[in-house]
C-alpha cells in the first residue's frame, strides 16, 4: 500500500492532495448541543486527555511520514473532526510545524458533532471563499464543505464530503448517499457553467465504492479514464495499489476517494501523475495496522486499542508543469 516510486528529489515537482478519515477526532469536553457522550472521560470508552493527546500526535505522525515520502500535502481534507479546537491542536503539532497549515471548517448539524475540514498550506493554496453546503437529506448529517481558491496558481473548487453511513443497511441508506451525490454533482456543474476553466477536486468518505450507484451514477464519476472527457469527472480510486482504505467484517472497501475534473488530465499547469497504471494511492505504515494488516482503530466498540484510525489516508499526485 506504500508508494515508493517518487523520491525526495521529485518532491517539489509534485503537489500532494490527500484525504483522511481520522475516526472520531474529538475533544474531552461535553458539547450539550451534540450527542458526544460516548467520547467523554466518564463514558464507557473513558476518553481522556492522555488518549486525546496520543490521538492528535498519531495523526500528525501520519502526515509527517507522508511528507517524508513525497511532500506535505498542499491540501489535506479530514473527516470526523469535532470542531476548530481539535484542528488547532492538530496543526499546532511540532512534527508538522514546517507545513504551516491553516484550515477551513464549519460546524455541521451532524448529531454527534463530527464534521469535515480542509487543511491547506498557504504557500501552495490561496483561499478565495468558502461555505458549508447543507446536505439535501432528511436526516441530520455532515455538511459538504466547499472552498474556492488557487492551487499552485490553478483556479480550483475543492469539495469535501462525508456521505451518510450504511448503518441500518446499505440498501435502505443508499438513497441518502445518492441524494448527496446528486446535489454535489449539480453544484459542481453550476459552478463550472460560470467558470469552465476552474478545476474541481471532490474528496471524502463516500461510504460507497467507486462502482456503487452514488459515486458512479449519481455523481457520475468515470472509473475509466477513456470516459472522463464525456463525464467531466474522473475517479482514480477505481483501481489502487492495495486492497482498500478500510475493513468491515474482514472485507476491504474503497470508501475514501478523491475525484478530479478532467482538467487535470489535459491542462498543462497541474496534471495527474500515473505510475504503473495507478493514479490513486493509499498510505500506510506498520504502526497504523494491526497484526492482520488491517487499519488499527482507536476503539473497537468500547475497548481502547490506541490506533490512529480505522481508515487509511488516500492521495493523488499532481505534477507541476511550467
Amino acid at each position: 500500500m506504500l508508494l515508493l516510486f517518487c523520491a525526495a528529489s521529485h518532491a517539489q515537482e509534485h503537489c500532494v492532495v490527500a484525504f483522511y478519515n481520522v475516526e472520531n477526532l474529538m475533544d474531552v469536553e461535553n458539547d450539550p448541543t451534540t450527542q458526544d457522550d460516548d467520547m467523554l472521560p466518564h463514558a464507557d470508552r473513558e476518553w481522556n486527555v492522555e488518549r486525546y493527546q496520543h490521538k492528535i500526535q498519531s495523526v500528525a505522525r501520519v502526515i509527517s511520514d507522508l511528507a517524508k515520502l513525497h511532500n506535505y500535502p498542499a491540501l489535506l481534507a479530514l473527516a470526523e473532526v469535532e470542531n476548530g479546537y481539535v484542528l488547532c491542536d492538530l496543526v499546532g503539532q511540532p512534527t508538522i510545524a514546517d507545513a504551516d497549515y491553516s484550515f477551513v471548517h464549519y460546524d455541521s448539524p451532524d448529531e454527534r458533532g463530527i464534521d469535515v475540514a480542509l487543511l491547506y498550506r498557504s504557500d501552495s493554496f490561496v483561499v478565495e471563499r468558502s461555505c458549508a453546503l447543507r446536505a439535501d437529506v432528511e436526516q441530520p448529517t455532515r455538511d459538504h464543505l466547499m472552498v474556492w481558491g488557487e492551487l499552485c496558481g490553478e483556479p480550483v473548487l475543492v469539495v469535501v464530503v462525508h456521505f451518510p453511513s450504511r448503518i441500518g443497511g446499505s440498501k435502505f441508506t443508499s438513497r441518502w448517499r445518492e441524494y448527496c451525490a446528486e446535489q454535489v454533482r449539480a453544484t459542481v456543474d453550476s459552478v463550472r457553467r460560470v467558470e469552465p476553466r476552474r478545476s474541481v477536486i471532490i474528496m471524502g468518505d463516500m461510504n460507497d465504492t467507486p462502482h456503487d450507484k452514488s459515486v458512479k451514477s449519481s455523481l457520475c464519476a468515470a472509473t475509466n479514464i477513456k470516459h472522463a472527457a464525456s463525464k467531466t469527472l474522473y475517479n482514480p480510486f477505481a483501481r489502487v495499489r492495495g486492497q482498500g482504505s478500510m475493513v468491515y467484517r474482514d472485507r476491504w472497501y474503497q470508501y475514501d476517494q478523491i475525484i478530479l475534473s478532467n482538467n487535470f488530465l489535459s491542462r498543462s499547469r497541474l496534471s495527474l501523475v500515473e505510475h504503473k497504471g495507478c493514479r490513486g494511492y493509499l498510505f500506510s505504515q506498520p504502526y497504523m495496522l494491526d497484526a492482520r494488516g488491517y487499519p488499527l482503530p482507536t476503539y473497537k466498540a468500547t475497548d481502547y486499542l490506541g490506533g490512529v484510525s480505522d481508515h487509511l489516508p488516500v492521495y493523488v499526485l499532481l505534477r507541476k508543469n511550467e
